[in-house]
């Protein structure tokens, strides 16, 4: 689960970076986004910090639900509950209409920062998809001996340290 926990983690620093600046200085974002000077209306504020939060929402949303921040009081092994891909996946959606709306408007405007936040979501977009696919396939380790059995050993054979772990295992 060690991926799933990166992309949380990742993913919870890119929405906090995009959302904080908006609930806290939304003034200064929307002057960054106007070419000239028009005076801010309330409704912009409102809207320019409602995004901010629901960016923060989605962002502790992961972290809590992928396990950083422990809901119980045992200190075991912290278990991702079942509903952790449900909220990955949404957040991988996120990353992926954002990267499209992104890249729409660096093609429109020939803006670098669009190109940037484009690439940036379809990253995360990516390796949400690739943690939602593939992060949870425990079919192919081993029972016994606790090994991944789709690990090729091509062109050469490691055959000391396969026998070496076998006996530290059955001991």
């Amino acid at each position: 689960m060690k991926s799933v926990q990166y992309y949380c983690y990742s993913s919870f620093a890119w929405l906090g970076i995009q959302g904080l600046p908006l609930v806290i200085f939304p003034r200064f974002i929307l002057g960054l986004l106007k070419s000239e000077y028009q005076p801010d209306t309330e409704l912009e504020i409102y809207f320019a910090r409602s995004l901010g939060l629901a960016l923060l929402t989605l962002a502790f949303s992961l972290v809590v639900v992928c396990g950083g921040i422990p809901l119980t009081t045992s200190l075991s092994e912290v278990s991702v509950p079942p509903y952790a891909n449900a909220v990955m996946l949404i957040s991988t959606l996120h990353h992926a209409s954002v990267a499209w709306y992104c890249y729409s408007y660096y093609i429109s405007s020939d803006q670098g920062a669009f190109a940037f936040g484009a690439l940036l979501s379809a990253f995360f977009a990516t390796i949400g998809l690739g943690c939602f696919l593939f992060a949870d396939d425990k079919s192919m380790v081993s029972k016994n001996l606790h090994l991944d059995k789709a690990t090729s050993s091509f062109p050469f054979k490691n055959q000391g340290a396969y026998r070496d772990k076998k006996r530290i295992i059955r001991k």
